[in-house]
């Protein structure tokens, strides 16, 4: 299921200041899928979008450190791992993709994403988890309330 996503750009990049962002996918300027794509999940459920590399939105990287300060302390390694507030786990997608969940979500986040993935391969269905963590975010969140 495709979530509603709201779209971050120049004209209402201020409303988008100091959001609970729970999670976040980003993508390197040169990465498979929409790169320079970023999406945020925050604590009530809504998913936010931009992109940083195509100036036809007017948003850059300085304005989703701005959305999003903990951006300062990220610095993703070539093919996975590297450095992130200790608040924060990382899962590298493949492919310049980064996956970014905070801490206190992540042991089941992890297990209900394993669960959802073993439950797509046994319905031989070929999905990865690029493809769906948001949903499986929410769930976790829905779970939480």
């Amino acid at each position: 299921m495709k979530k509603e996503q709201i779209d971050i750009n120049a004209s209402n990049l201020n409303d988008c200041l100091g959001l609970d962002i729970v999670a976040f996918h980003w993508a390197a300027p040169g990465a498979c899928g929409e790169h320079g794509g970023v999406i945020f999940v925050t604590s009530d459920g809504k998913v936010y979008h931009t992109n940083y590399v195509y100036p036809e939105n007017g948003v850059t990287s300085e304005d989703l450190c701005k959305i999003f300060p903990p951006l300062l302390d990220f610095h993703p390694g070539i093919f996975g791992g590297g450095m992130y507030p200790p608040e924060w786990k990382d899962q590298y997608l493949g492919l310049g993709n980064y996956l970014v969940i905070r801490s206190t979500l992540w042991e089941e986040f992890s297990a209900l994403a394993k669960s959802e993935l073993k439950r797509l391969a046994d319905e031989e269905q070929n999905v990865i988890l690029y493809n769906i963590w948001i949903d499986v975010i929410i769930n976790v969140l829905n779970n939480q309330n």
